[in-house]
């Protein structure tokens, strides 16, 4: 009886250190190489969207020069996500980040080549990111075409 007491005590010590050993692990392994990944994630999804909505709603009151100015201001937002990611997702970023056109208007224009490389930089970023760990939702960025 206290050989089977002793055994049945062991195996539930056993299976609570198991327990806990795997929960400790994949948090480390899950989180600590996505924990600086999920938040660059996360401010790229945010930053993404709302420059997005600022590109769909178009100028107010047909005032293009401060529709123009937000949005070079939304794009400056992601500069400095790559430095706060690191592997794919860094180097998404960064790719992304490399091929932003010095005026915003150009990823707007009909046809718009750098339009195009953003929304297909931009889907990298967030392959990445699923990958990594951390699945964002981009909204449709809006491309215009003469088609």
């Amino acid at each position: 009886m206290t050989s089977l007491s002793t055994r049945l005590l062991t195996a539930s010590v056993a299976s609570v250190a198991v327990l806990g050993l795997a929960a400790c692990g994949g948090g480390d392994s899950g989180s600590g190489g996505n924990s600086e990944n999920a938040s660059a994630c996360s401010e790229f999804e945010t930053t993404y969207n709302e420059f997005t909505a600022l590109v769909k709603a178009g100028p107010a009151d047909s005032d293009v020069q401060l529709w123009t100015d937000a949005k070079t201001e939304e794009l400056q937002k992601f500069q400095p996500l790559a430095d706060t990611a690191t592997g794919n997702v860094e180097g998404a970023l960064s790719t992304l980040i490399g091929a932003l056109p010095q005026d915003s208007l150009e990823l707007s224009e009909p046809d718009s080549e750098s339009g195009k490389a953003f929304v297909a930089n931009s889907t990298a970023v967030a392959d990445a990111c699923s990958a990594d760990g951390t699945p964002i939702q981009l909204n449709d960025f809006p491309l215009l075409s003469f088609n």
